[in-house]
C-alpha cells in the first residue's frame, strides 16, 4: 500500500507546523528519494518533524474549547495516520536490525531497542484514539469533556516527547559510530520500500 505523506503547508501562508515533513520530498515516481540522502539524517529530520507535531498538539490542548485551530487539527490527524507509523516501520524494519547486527551481544543497546519498539506499538494504538477525537474537533464538533481531551493529548505528546529525546540522544549517535556505508545504504533501500508499500527489508 503506497505510503500517502502528509503536507502540512498547503493551502496556507504560513505552515501551521513549522517544521515539514521529509515524507512531503517525493521523486517523480510520489515516493521520497532516499538515494543522494544520508537515511540517519534523514531519520533525525523526521524526530524533529515529530517533535513539532507534539508543539502542535500541545496548541490544541491549550486551545480547548473555545480557541481550536481545525486546520491544525486536520494537520496533525494526517501526521499520525501516515507519517508516524511509516516511521516506525523505518526504524524497526530498517534501523534496528542494523544495529542490533552491529552492536556487542551484551550491550544494553538491545534492550533499549526493545523499548522503543514497544513504545511504538503503544503510541499507535494511543494515536489511533487521538485520531478519531481529533477528526471530530477538525469538524467543528465541540468535545463533550475538553478536560479529558486535553488529558490525553498531553498524555500522547509528553510521552512521546520522551520517545524522541531516547532516540535522538542514544540511539541516533550510536547508529552514527555503528553502522558502515553498506549499512547505511540497505537502510535507506529499506526506507525507500518502506515508501512504495515493498516489503524486503530483513530483520
Amino acid at each position: 500500500m503506497t505510503h500517502k505523506p502528509s503536507d502540512i503547508a498547503a493551502g496556507t501562508s504560513r505552515p501551521l507546523l513549522r517544521a515539514v515533513s521529509p515524507h512531503s520530498e517525493a521523486n517523480d515516481n510520489g515516493a521520497p528519494s532516499l538515494s543522494s540522502r544520508n537515511p540517519l539524517e534523514v531519520l533525525a529530520q523526521e524526530h524533529r518533524f515529530q517533535a513539532e507535531v507534539c508543539n502542535g498538539l500541545e496548541r490544541i490542548a491549550d486551545g480547548l474549547p473555545d480557541e481550536l485551530d481545525r486546520r491544525l487539527c486536520q494537520q496533525v490527524v494526517s501526521c499520525l495516520r501516515y507519517d508516524l507509523p511509516l516511521h516506525h516501520r523505518d526504524e524497526e524494519k530498517g534501523l534496528f536490525p542494523l544495529l542490533r547486527r552491529r552492536a556487542a551481544p551484551g550491550d544494553s543497546i538491545h534492550e533499549v531497542l526493545d523499548h522503543l519498539e514497544r513504545d511504538h506499538s503503544t503510541d499507535e494504538g494511543f494515536a489511533d484514539e487521538l485520531i478519531e477525537t481529533l477528526d471530530r474537533l477538525a469538524a467543528g464538533h465541540r468535545p463533550p469533556n475538553p478536560e479529558m481531551v486535553g488529558y490525553m493529548l498531553r498524555g500522547f505528546f509528553e510521552g512521546y516527547r520522551r520517545h524522541i529525546h531516547w532516540e535522538e540522544t542514544l540511539v541516533i549517535p550510536l547508529a552514527r559510530q555503528l553502522l558502515t556505508e553498506e549499512d547505511r545504504a540497505e537502510l535507506a533501500a529499506c526506507m525507500s520500500a518502506n515508501r512504495l508499500g515493498e516489503q524486503p527489508c530483513r530483520k
